[in-house]
């Protein structure tokens, strides 16, 4: 069984949410919580020949007979590993479903089942008021430990459009300073570029609209 990963991000989408990680060129998928990707290292631009930046991830392996393909999901510290351990014993919240409900940090899920806030339990993903009513039955009292965990503390969720434009934005930014330009000029850049074309969602496309524009 896997439960650690170290190695170098390789990849990240968002949308899945998966990142990939590249241990002694062993490439493996994993699912990883939004409410952790503010604090995921950013991916070189590519420019400067930049190495992938290290993560080491606690994991969470399952694999069953209806489920044959492993499905791996990380976190960056071992109590929050701990807690989704606990969530997924929860009736009808499988791996997959826990990990895409999870867009605010441990310790918010914790506080609200000890405290029965069903309306905080189902602003998450995927949770109705049926599922918080089991989540709180079966976890609270259980998960008193997690809720005074000093995590991220994100209780606003994590919104995966909106985190994913800021992200592309900055990496930009970045790849436009490697270049040589003052981080003012080029955020200043990469902020028309994009307000002109909201269609340009990668860094490369975003990275040389700046260049056309600039006549490079």
């Amino acid at each position: 069984m896997i439960t650690h990963l170290t190695g170098a991000l390789v990849r990240a989408d968002i949308a899945g949410p998966t990142v990939e990680v590249d241990v002694h060129g062993v490439r493996y998928e994993v699912l990883v919580p939004l409410f952790l990707w503010p604090e995921l290292p950013s991916l070189p631009d590519g420019e400067d020949g930049a190495a992938p930046p290290e993560v080491g991830l606690h994991i969470h392996y399952s694999a069953s007979a209806t489920q044959p393909v492993p499905v791996l999901v990380g976190f960056l510290r071992r109590p929050e590993r701990d807690f989704f351990r606990k969530f997924v014993t929860v009736e009808g919240i499988g791996p997959a479903k826990a990990a895409k409900a999870m867009t605010v940090s441990v310790s918010t899920i914790a506080r609200a089942i000890e405290q029965e806030d069903r309306a905080a339990l189902t602003r998450l993903p995927g949770i109705g008021v049926r599922a918080a009513d089991k989540v709180i039955a079966t976890l609270r009292g259980k998960v008193v430990a997690e809720a005074a965990l000093q995590d991220g503390g994100i209780s606003q969720p994590v919104d995966a459009h909106s985190f994913g434009e800021r992200r592309l934005v900055e990496d930009a930014v970045g790849a436009i300073m490697a270049l040589g330009y003052n981080r003012a000029d080029a955020r200043r850049w990469v902020d028309d570029a994009h307000a002109a074309d909201a269609s340009l969602d990668t860094v490369e496309e975003l990275t040389l609209a700046v260049l056309r524009a600039r006549g490079a």
